[in-house]
């Protein structure tokens, strides 16, 4: 239910009631249904990405909404997969962060990044994270001259790593992308 959260506190952030009900409407399809769920995601993400102007990740308040978004995304998706209304414990604490968020955004990060870190608890997590920015970090010049797409286009593709890196570890039929086995 964390990805829920931190999709309204972004809607709530960014002004976007459109973007508040549209996650709603895609979790009640989850609710029914795991693939039509997916599907509404998908075309969700794909809609309100668009909405969001982020004129680059090498400026504070680029990274700042591209990161509030991107990471609320990701939780969202989770709560997709799973297909249920429910607070697990290991969610408590990241959640005060995340709402937090509508007031400082840094505070929505820190509670995201800190989910992640609960329920990643691995090297992997870690590795992973520190590849993502040693790539967005050497990538700086050849990321700026692409502009805000070619950002965008990268950054996904991180993210679509990670999410390819959960999946392997452990494993897409039990609906759970960051749990430990």
């Amino acid at each position: 239910m964390i990805g829920l959260i931190a999709t309204l506190v972004e809607a709530l952030v960014l002004h976007s009631y459109p973007f508040f009900a549209g996650a709603l409407a895609v979790l009640l399809l989850s609710l029914k249904s795991r693939d039509l769920g997916l599907v509404g995601y998908f075309v969700y993400v794909l809609y309100f990405a668009q909405r969001v102007q982020v004129t680059s990740i090498y400026s504070y308040n680029g990274l700042t909404t591209a990161l509030t978004f991107g990471l609320a995304m990701l939780l969202f998706l989770e709560d997709v997969l799973r297909g249920k209304l429910q607070i697990d414990r290991a969610e408590i604490v990241p959640s005060i962060l995340i709402l937090g968020g509508v007031f400082i955004p840094e505070t929505m990060i820190a509670g995201e990044l800190l989910y992640l870190a609960v329920v990643i608890p691995s090297l992997w997590g870690a590795l992973f994270g520190g590849v993502a920015i040693g790539l967005m970090v050497i990538l700086k010049s050849t990321l700026e001259g692409l502009g805000t797409s070619g950002q965008v286009t990268i950054i996904s593709a991180i993210a679509l790593g990670a999410v390819a890196v959960a999946y392997a570890l452990n494993g897409p039929s039990e609906g759970k992308m960051f749990s430990p086995k």
